[in-house]
């Protein structure tokens, strides 16, 4: 009968070590880590392409008012000229917006590009 008690005990020892012994595994390899993301290459912040998207949205905006009260300046000072000096000076002007609307319509579409494809610009092996 002492044998079988001793065996008993020895096995409930055997058993509860192991059982320690997963909990602990378990635990430490279910930890997670944060890591940068120059490791991974992923951005970990939402809405970056978003945001530059709004930005050039918003600049372009604010240069496309500017060169309208530009070009609304250059028509006023063409007003006081003499008929077919006047003529000259409001198709001067207006080929100047046409041609300035055009490049802002150009940069704005390359801005929208840079902010798409800067994503994922980790170095890879």
């Amino acid at each position: 009968m002492m044998n079988a008690r001793r065996n008993r005990i020895r096995r409930a020892v055997v058993y509860a070590s192991l059982a320690t012994l997963l909990g602990v595994v378990s635990l430490t390899l279910s930890q997670c880590t944060m890591v940068g993301d120059n490791l991974t290459g992923v951005d970990l912040n939402r809405g970056r392409p978003t945001t530059c998207i709004k930005q050039c949205n918003d600049l372009y905006a604010l240069l496309y008012d500017q060169e309208q009260k530009l070009y609304n300046t250059n028509k006023e000072a063409c007003q006081p000229l003499p008929q077919p000096d006047k003529d000259a000076c409001l198709a001067a002007a207006l080929a100047q917006h046409q041609a300035n609307q055009d490049q802002l319509g150009i940069d704005k579409v390359a801005c929208q590009t840079a902010c798409t494809h800067t994503q994922g610009t980790g170095s890879a092996g």
